[in-house]
């Protein structure tokens, strides 16, 4: 009786350590965010981000868009940055001082800025901060 005990409790550990390694794929997996609603709201004016995240800018139109960003370095490298429209990478690039970047959205899906290789050892610190937000027409 007791062998069996330990098969079915083997069983059962495989069977959860299984499911929480797909639980994790599934979490930081990449998705579209095509046909996701754009609520409209108020645009940024700034923005700063400290670590790897993303500043979403609620749009929902058409129009050319200008980010004016500054990006600080840190071993010798200035923030990666993505502009991105649901599913679609408008531009992409590091940004090393002050750059002006401009895209066409189109207002099908969530225009964001994204902020991916953070790096932080004191003294040095990498950052991106957005300085002005233009929007045309």
């Amino acid at each position: 009786m007791k062998p069996l005990a330990l098969v079915g409790g083997g069983a059962l550990f495989a069977l959860g350590v299984g499911l929480a390694l797909w639980s994790l794929s599934q979490a930081f997996s990449v998705r579209s965010m095509e046909g996701e609603a754009c609520v409209p709201g108020p645009l940024p004016e700034r923005g700063e981000l400290w670590s790897n995240g993303v500043l979403e800018i609620p749009l929902c139109r058409e129009a050319q868009v200008g980010f004016l960003l500054e990006g600080t370095l840190a071993q010798g490298k200035g923030p990666h940055a993505l502009v991105v429209e649901g599913g679609r990478v408008l531009w992409q690039g590091e940004v090393r001082g002050v750059e002006e970047v401009w895209v066409r959205a189109t207002g099908k899906g969530t225009l964001a800025l994204a902020f991916t290789n953070d790096f932080y050892q004191p003294p040095e610190d990498r950052n991106l901060f957005l300085r002005a937000l233009r929007v045309e027409p």
